[in-house]
């Protein structure tokens, strides 16, 4: 099946799984991590889409009406326990007046909408790659932007970029990734910021939170 297409759910005569519709913000290193996961879940149906807007900049919207598209394309329903799930970055462009202001009142805006229609939409601050420095390391250090959060991340894996599959080098710190994870959150938390987090809290990521909900 070519990537970005989902098959119908009626298209089979088989015993229907639930399925997890993954639309990432990333066009390559979202769905390479994510595609792992097909799989390896055998009592559920992972299904993964990638995006990414022509500026390059994260744009909420528009993932929330990618989502919206291939869960109703596809005739996904909640009652038959599927899960839509939106993996997006906090992305803050600092050459913009007002950046963490501007950023933060667009994804408050699109998690209120995203939970208006049920799906579930969650964020790295910076980017998506804090979740794999997690599986290496602790921090709550403000990490500007990717290339931050790069420089600590070679540390680990030399070598690294955003079209390389490091799964399998992560794959055996997953534990210790989602304790980390919950631990920095717990961190924020204790800070005085409420939950969910916006582009203030910095840097943190909700991934675990999907990474639970396809392997428990």
């Amino acid at each position: 099946m070519a990537r970005g297409r989902i098959e119908k759910r009626g298209s089979k005569k088989r015993k229907i799984k639930p399925v997890v519709l993954i639309v990432t913000e990333g066009s390559k290193t979202e769905p390479v991590y994510f595609n792992h996961f097909r799989t390896r879940q055998k009592n559920i149906d992972v299904r993964v889409v990638g995006s990414r807007s022509s500026s390059g900049e994260t744009d909420y919207g528009s993932l929330i009406r990618k989502a919206t598209e291939y869960r109703d394309k596809d005739d996904l329903s909640f009652t038959n326990g599927d899960t839509v799930w939106i993996v997006a970055d906090g992305d803050v462009n600092y050459n913009n007046p007002n950046p963490i202001e501007k950023k933060d009142t667009a994804l408050s805006h699109a998690r209120k909408l995203a939970k208006q229609k049920g799906m579930e939409m969650i964020i790295s601050n910076p980017c998506f790659e804090f979740w794999y420095l997690l599986h290496f390391r602790y921090t709550t250090g403000f990490l500007k932007d990717y290339e931050a959060v790069e420089k600590f991340l070679t540390v680990h894996i030399p070598d690294y970029e955003k079209t390389k599959d490091v799964f399998l080098m992560l794959e055996k710190h997953l534990g210790e990734a989602i304790k980390r994870a919950k631990q920095l959150e717990g961190y924020h938390l204790q800070n005085g910021n409420q939950f969910p987090f916006g582009i203030t809290v910095n840097p943190y990521t909700e991934v675990y939170r999907l990474i639970e909900a396809i392997t428990s």
